[in-house]
């Protein structure tokens, strides 16, 4: 008979023991420890808004497509999208928040609709519809429905009137900006969390921080704009505020989702960062969260730590 040698820990499978006693006799090995991880994630403050950044003035004949040809927009695959999360533009790429996208008329163009695709904060496919301005500029919705990470295609229902520009959303009075922090696995159980800021935000009205995930933006945390508005702790960081609610979902982290065959389902639970500006948004600021999370013992929500 031939013998087999390993090589590196053993990783999964069953313990086996020749007692017939001990509480982890057949339990899977990756059952039987925790295991401690951190996501992490940089960020900084949101770039200014750009009217035409994403379609410079044009005035449609007739329903179609809108050509992508502004300042924030490169060609990837041979398509040219607004995608500043992988941008080589100097003006995105380090401020790369998912955020609302405005569209402006010099004249009356809200006998049509015009459709923003492309992908929200966490990745997926998204399309918002909004009717056209009048001598004005209309904005998606000011929740994570709105919010674009990219933009790769942007439709007009029928002829224009104005000169139309496509672009980002301006920065004041009550914006929405996301941007994702990272993944933790479901039912893992969040043990710390914290927000080092290495440059403060410099704005002089609140910013309204919170940390979730899509269907619930405070899952985990409500942040006070004070919190980002000084660098008082860089290296130990400031310990984030939770409240009882809040705790309950450390303990058992789940995100429900739907799949293509419609069936719901728990997953892992992608976590995101939402801004709400309710003024002059901040010209300067850089910083980062920490979350460290025991994962391995798959929890459920009965079981105690």
């Amino acid at each position: 008979m031939g013998t087999t040698t390993f090589q590196g820990p053993v990783k999964t499978g069953p313990v086996i023991s020749g007692a017939n006693y001990g509480g982890y006799r057949g339990k899977d090995l990756k059952d039987t420890q925790w295991v401690k991880n951190t996501v992490s994630m940089y960020f900084n403050e949101p770039a200014a808004a750009d009217d035409n950044g994403i379609c410079t003035s044009q005035t449609p004949a007739a329903a179609g497509t809108l050509t992508i040809n502004g300042a924030l927009t490169e060609t990837l695959n041979g398509n040219t999208v607004y995608a500043p999360s992988q941008s080589s533009t100097a003006a995105t790429r380090n401020t790369a928040w998912a955020r609302q996208i405005a569209v402006k008329s010099s004249g009356d163009d809200s006998g049509v609709t015009f459709t923003i695709t492309g992908t929200d904060v966490n990745g997926k496919v998204l399309a918002e519809t909004i009717t056209g301005p009048n001598a004005t500029t209309v904005y998606t919705a000011a929740t994570l429905v709105g919010l674009f990470r990219t933009v790769t295609k942007v439709e007009i229902s029928g002829a224009g009137t104005g000169n139309i520009e496509v672009g980002t959303h301006a920065t004041t009075g009550g914006i929405k900006y996301a941007r994702p922090i990272g993944v933790i696995p479901y039912q893992s159980s969040i043990v710390d969390m914290k927000l080092h800021m290495i440059e403060a935000f410099n704005s002089s009205t609140t910013d309204i921080v919170e940390i979730g995930k899509s269907d619930d933006a405070d899952y985990l945390a409500d942040i006070p704009s004070a919190v980002m508005q000084t660098t008082s702790n860089v290296a130990s960081g400031e310990v984030i505020t939770t409240d009882a609610t809040q705790i309950g979902d450390w303990r058992v982290v789940s995100q429900s989702e739907t799949g293509a065959d419609g069936v719901a389902y728990s997953s892992d639970v992608q976590v995101i960062v939402e801004l709400t500006s309710t003024g002059t948004l901040a010209t300067a600021g850089i910083g980062y969260f920490s979350i460290d999370y025991m994962q391995g013992r798959n929890m459920t929500a009965a079981d105690a730590w």
